[in-house]
């Protein structure tokens, strides 16, 4: 249930649960906010609910420097930035929604409003379905059946011991974790699945409205990206969200500070690859020879081109990664595999420079942002599949093409 009143600004607190992890920066883009809010009034409300409702240990309130401020009654749950921004245009009283929620409600309400309003970037998010994660998951796994009290050691073996039996698990991902003896009004304390299985379920059921293995799948890319050191993360930040020193890190390295890794939908594609990266420098390589960290750093700022699509990135980061790790086999010392790292890292960005001057002057479109940022790789495929088959122009590769492409189809087939 929730309902409409006008809050004074010394009752709000940004909550616990909500999705920001800074909300207030007083950059430009947060005065710009500021002065449309002073200009054309604050159009949508924000959602809060009674810090009665909290189940977690309250978080003090601050004002926009960090300043601690007097205990508030309300927590924010979406709408934090438009509340400082209120603040900064003078507002004593915020319009608000009042809902009555508790912990894991809130946190799934901050994270639709802000996405639905394509306001969250991947870094955002995983750290949003990480905290969710937390708060359903099981705290050990299981040592008994909790239908029949037979011992089974672990998830594992319990999901084989209901498969043999007529035995359950208590809990539904299309419902939510099963019911607790002890909680507040909304009944959400103490809730949690039994099996990672169910958790990783709901949270794919709630945020992507599916629960097979691809959905799930990417659930866990979102949480492996949310274990990836802060630096790391920093390179699926909005620009405007990173601090002084994750800029000055990231430009230390060769990375545009102004630009944003992820698509900022969920779609983890290149976090994934950096994820990958990462875990195979920490697992195949001496510490002390490469920090995993400034090695993934360092190899998006040797291999990421002004021009690159995310899908070239990807594919690049990935390609180098195979490359590295076969490069590796076999050496042992620190100051062999650092020399192989930098080696192959020096090869990798120097067969790819020498792949963008190559194609650069014949490409066929004089402007490849027609559809949008995505589609300038197809400019150079495009260029190069012409000099790899001859074409004397656009009609004659499209012909090819698509005599190819029938070939293949009717050797699949089988068509005669």
């Amino acid at each position: 249930m929730t309902e409409r009143r006008d809050l004074p600004v010394e009752a709000l607190t940004v909550d616990a649960m909500q999705s920001r992890e800074q909300a207030w920066t007083g950059d430009d883009v947060d005065r710009q906010l500021a002065h449309s809010i002073e200009s054309d009034g604050l159009l949508q409300d924000i959602i809060v609910r009674p810090l009665s409702e909290t189940e977690l240990e309250e978080t003090p309130r601050t004002d926009g420097s960090g300043t601690e401020m007097q205990t508030a009654e309300y927590g924010i749950v979406a709408g934090s930035r438009r509340y400082y921004a209120a603040m900064e245009a003078g507002y004593e009283t915020i319009p608000c929604k009042v809902m009555e929620a508790g912990d894991l409600s809130a946190a799934w309400t901050s994270l639709v409003e802000n996405t639905d309003r394509r306001e969250l970037s991947e870094q955002e998010i995983a750290q949003q379905l990480k905290l969710i994660y937390e708060y359903v998951r099981p705290r050990e796994e299981p040592t008994n059946c909790p239908d029949c009290g037979t011992e089974v050691a672990g998830e594992s073996a319990l999901w084989s011991h209901c498969q043999q039996t007529e035995c359950t698990v208590p809990g539904d991902p299309m419902q939510g974790p099963p019911a607790s003896s002890a909680g507040d009004a909304s009944g959400e304390v103490g809730k949690r699945f039994l099996t990672d299985r169910q958790a990783m379920e709901y949270i794919a059921h709630r945020y992507l409205g599916r629960t097979d293995t691809d959905a799930v799948e990417l659930v866990r890319e979102h949480l492996r990206t949310a274990e990836l050191p802060p630096m790391l993360q920093s390179l699926f930040k909005d620009a405007e969200e990173r601090t002084a020193q994750e800029r000055a890190a990231l430009q230390n390295f060769g990375i545009d500070a102004r630009a944003t890794l992820g698509s900022g939908e969920g779609k983890s594609g290149t976090s994934r690859e950096v994820v990958a990266l990462h875990e195979t420098v920490a697992s195949e390589m001496d510490t002390d020879a490469v920090d995993p960290t400034d090695a993934v750093l360092e190899a998006v700022g040797s291999l990421r081109f002004g021009e690159m699509s995310e899908q070239e990135l990807r594919r690049t980061l990935r390609e180098f990664r195979h490359e590295v790790s076969t490069e590796l086999d076999d050496v042992e010392s620190a100051s062999a595999q650092q020399l192989v790292f930098s080696e192959t890292l020096q090869r990798c960005a120097a067969d790819l420079e020498d792949i963008y001057e190559e194609v650069e002057p014949v490409r066929p479109f004089t402007k490849v942002d027609v559809l949008g940022p995505e589609t300038q790789h197809h400019s150079r495929w495009h260029a190069r599949a012409m000099q790899q088959r001859d074409a004397s122009g656009h009609g004659d590769l499209v012909r090819t093409l698509y005599q190819e492409r029938l070939e293949e189809l009717a050797e699949q087939e089988g068509w005669e």
